[in-house]
């Protein structure tokens, strides 16, 4: 079980293709070729004081909302089922993403 503390930002990041629709395997080194300069995820948690110094509070972001955040950023972290996880600071977080519907 993971709990944040201050500022932070849990991120479940976005798998990476690994097969192409046409059953193709991708090789490693042009996954990561491709990645651009930002990646995306699922929020899992927010600290209790995210947002704060910038004069909003934690609920901006709610556990579920899609968002974009700045590539290499945050520490990966690994919980005791070995599921691989993001901690971000609140900066690190670009934007939220809404499906439009």
């Amino acid at each position: 079980m993971i709990t944040l503390l201050l500022h932070h930002i849990l991120i479940d990041p976005d798998k990476k293709e690994t097969v192409s629709p046409g059953g193709i395997v991708i090789p490693e080194q042009i996954i990561e070729k491709e990645r651009k300069a930002v990646e995306y995820g699922t929020v899992l948690q927010v600290g209790p004081t995210a947002y704060e110094a910038h004069g909003r509070d934690s609920t901006i972001l709610n556990v579920g909302d899609k968002v974009c955040f700045i590539r290499y950023s945050g520490k990966e972290v690994t919980d005791t089922d070995e599921n691989k996880y993001l901690i971000l600071n609140d900066d690190d977080v670009l934007c939220k993403l809404e499906i439009a519907r």
